[in-house]
């Protein structure tokens, strides 16, 4: 089941998933990248547990963000030097920022293009999320950083290796809201150990769970916080596949942006196929970032 938080209201607070991204590109230059501000004008306010920014980190963000632009119409505006390393480009959606993109050339293995979007979660304390997570059994990928406006932040990995992040926002998090069309709207971690997986970000982030009920194959556990699913953990539907934090976006209509995503140069890794209330496919960008799509039945669109 595709769900989120209940207030449905437009804002233009620097709302996203996270959905997402990572910072797998600091490194000790970081600093002198610019990274904008969770949240403009600030909230003041926090919502632990919440996925609230994401990032893209790419071997290519032309090819990705020429990508995003034509399947979902975002628009990019970019932040530093003619040097890629230092730059950020933020991406918007409808003029809503709703995630970032910076370069990596690690994120090309080989000939085969690599990228992934790994989400920052809310945390009240950055520091002692990361003592959670090695008491859990995770480890600390970059160490706790204030990182300009965006606020302090860590990237850890999961007892699978899964990249996440955390964040505590400069400027506090954006009102809780469901994604509208072409927005972050809903995010999943796959996995071969569902109640394994759970029992750590239970520990690591405070997380409550539920069951999923009457999904058929997408047998898993709701992440919860504050009241609201924020989150799901599924079985993964091969041995072969990799565990991933995978999130989605919310479309009008699955069947025409995975046609776009083809025309565009990315791949469909899951045709579209109903799920619960819900139409869902899995696709992959140009630069090999996996990215969920979600068609939500005309009853929960807006008017």
């Amino acid at each position: 089941m595709i769900h989120s938080s209940l207030a449905r209201r437009r804002t233009r607070t620097h709302w996203s998933l996270a959905v997402l991204a990572s910072l797998l590109a600091l490194s000790a230059q970081a600093g002198d990248r610019y990274w904008p501000p969770i949240v403009d004008p600030p909230t003041g306010q926090h919502t632990p547990g919440r996925f609230v920014w994401g990032d893209l980190v790419t071997s290519d963000v032309a090819a990705a963000a020429d990508f995003y632009g034509k399947v979902f119409g975002w628009t990019f505006e970019t932040y530093g030097g003619d040097d890629d390393r230092d730059t950020y480009t933020l991406a918007l959606a409808d003029g809503l920022p709703i995630g970032g993109m910076v370069f990596d050339q690690r994120a090309m293995k080989g000939k085969t293009p690599s990228a992934r979007w790994v989400g920052l979660i809310s945390v009240a304390d950055v520091n002692a999320a990361a003592a959670a997570v090695t008491a859990a059994g995770g480890k600390v990928v970059y160490a706790p950083v204030m990182l300009g406006e965006r606020g302090e932040t860590a990237v850890f990995k999961d007892p699978e290796g899964v990249l996440f992040g955390v964040v505590h926002s400069k400027n506090g998090d954006p009102l809780d809201y469901a994604g509208d069309l072409n927005e972050w709207y809903w995010v999943d971690l796959w996995t071969a150990d569902v109640d394994r997986a759970a029992a750590f970000y239970r520990a690591a982030i405070g997380y409550e769970t539920s069951p999923i009920a009457d999904d058929g194959p997408r047998g898993g556990l709701r992440l919860l916080s504050g009241g609201f699913a924020r989150a799901g953990i599924m079985r993964k539907n091969s041995e072969k596949s990799s565990p991933t934090w995978l999130p989605y976006i919310r479309v009008a209509d699955a069947k025409a942006s995975a046609a776009a995503a083809m025309a565009a140069g990315g791949k469909v890794l899951l045709d579209p196929v109903a799920m619960n209330i819900a139409i869902v496919a899995i696709l992959a960008d140009p630069t090999g970032a996996p990215v969920g799509i979600v068609q939500l039945p005309s009853s929960e669109a807006r008017p």
